[in-house]
């Protein structure tokens, strides 16, 4: 299996291009080389830190070409999601990014009680009060949406505590189950494919939960990328990708690909 194989090209960001400030091995060339066959090609972080605009100035910084158009963060998603579903105010526990994302559609950030969803992303900053407001908000009657629930993103020092750590603790204190976007659920997947069909495209990503599942469940191929580095991930039997890669430079060497 490689991509020449498939019209369109879903690819993760943190752990398949990239992990902090560092583009992985082969990256940058196998994407110039995927683009030049003529492959669509999709970016997808479960990152909500970021606007679409600060994802491809890192890409850039990194030496890998793309535009907003391509990338599709659990940001901007959830402000669409917001959007379409008519609300709009928010109390927002994450960053300035994600702030950011939800002005440009439309949902104004609010500190009162007239909020009327609470979304959760994620940032260093977030503290006690964050959380106690948040749940206040919720158990008010405030709509709940997490912009992820992941537990970790990978980092150059390991996992790191992520957005899901934030979520359990209001779903904790609010005793309220969150509305979730991010992926394995279809909202991104929905974004990054468009009028597409679902068998013509295939995922790239590194998360079994995450990614492969997602891909999964929209009908598509599936691609798990595991660095020689990486620890084995526990859950393993519950979804199994197409194939298994070491680098996005198997993409283009189907030899270099293997079974699940």
């Amino acid at each position: 299996m490689t991509a020449e194989q498939f019209d369109i090209l879903l690819l993760d960001l943190d752990g398949v291009v990239y992990v902090g400030d560092r583009l992985l091995p082969g990256a940058r060339r196998a994407l110039r080389r995927l683009r030049e066959r003529g492959t669509t090609l999709r970016f997808l972080t479960n990152d909500p830190r970021p606007t679409r605009d600060e994802v491809v100035a890192r890409l850039e910084r990194l030496g890998v070409a793309a535009s907003v158009q391509e990338v599709v963060t659990c940001g901007w998603s959830t402000a669409v999601c917001l959007r379409e579903a008519g609300l709009a105010s928010a109390y927002v526990v994450g960053s300035d990014g994600l702030r950011r994302e939800l002005d440009r559609a439309g949902v104004r950030g609010t500190d009162g009680n007239e909020a009327e969803a609470v979304v959760v992303g994620c940032d260093e900053c977030v503290s006690y009060p964050h959380i106690k407001r948040a749940a206040r908000l919720i158990r008010k009657g405030a709509r709940f949406v997490a912009t992820n629930d992941d537990p970790t993103f990978p980092t150059p020092e390991g996992p790191a505590p992520a957005t899901g750590t934030i979520v359990a603790a209001v779903r904790a204190a609010s005793g309220t189950a969150p509305h979730v976007v991010g992926k394995p659920h279809p909202a991104m997947f929905e974004a990054a494919l468009g009028d597409r069909d679902p068998a013509a495209a295939v995922m790239v990503g590194d998360r079994l939960d995450t990614d492969i599942r997602g891909a999964r469940r929209m009908g598509m191929s599936a691609l798990l990328l595991r660095r020689g580095d990486e620890r084995p991930q526990h859950h393993e039997t519950e979804v199994t990708p197409d194939r298994v890669i070491t680098s996005l430079s198997d993409l283009l060497n189907e030899s270099a690909c293997h079974d699940a």
